[in-house]
């Protein structure tokens, strides 16, 4: 259900991130749809460490937005060095060192860059979250429009 605005915006970032050493996976409504859950993403949400961060930054230069230089940034249920980035009308996030809040600790998302799994779009290899990787982490948090990707994302598990 990934429309060709993403695809095309997916196959750009990727051909920019290969072979340039940076730990980095999909997460977010992109890496659902690219595994088969029934979601319409309107974005794209990149998961690295804090170097890739930088590093994201530095070869989408020209793609930032512009007072959304990666640094530092937290909310009350994540903390990440953070960067928003914009290819054609599509914007995508960079999420370094992407923590969530459990409880009164933080937990870190870092396992997902060990071992990612690999989908194929179009023939490019796209590191992804699995899904039950985000089911675990949608399932916590809560929120109304989690609730209903927990539900499709359970639905994906069950084909």
């Amino acid at each position: 259900m990934i429309n060709q605005r993403i695809k095309e915006a997916i196959k750009f970032i990727v051909s920019r991130l290969e072979n340039k050493k940076i730990k980095w996976v999909l997460i977010g409504s992109a890496s659902l749809a690219l595994q088969g859950v029934k979601i319409k993403p309107k974005d794209i949400d990149i998961l690295t460490d804090k170097k890739g961060a930088f590093k994201i930054e530095k070869l989408f230069e020209e793609y930032k937005v512009r007072i959304f230089s990666v640094k530092l940034s937290h909310s009350k249920l994540f903390k990440s060095y953070f960067g928003k980035f914009k290819f054609k009308d599509v914007k995508f996030e960079v999420m370094g060192d992407l923590k969530e809040k459990a409880g009164n600790k933080w937990v870190s998302f870092f396992a997902r860059l060990k071992s990612p799994k690999i989908v194929n779009l179009e023939g490019m290899k796209i590191s992804v979250s699995s899904l039950q990787e985000q089911l675990r982490s949608y399932s916590k948090l809560g929120r109304k429009k989690d609730v209903i990707r927990v539900k499709k994302i359970k639905e994906a598990l069950k084909k």
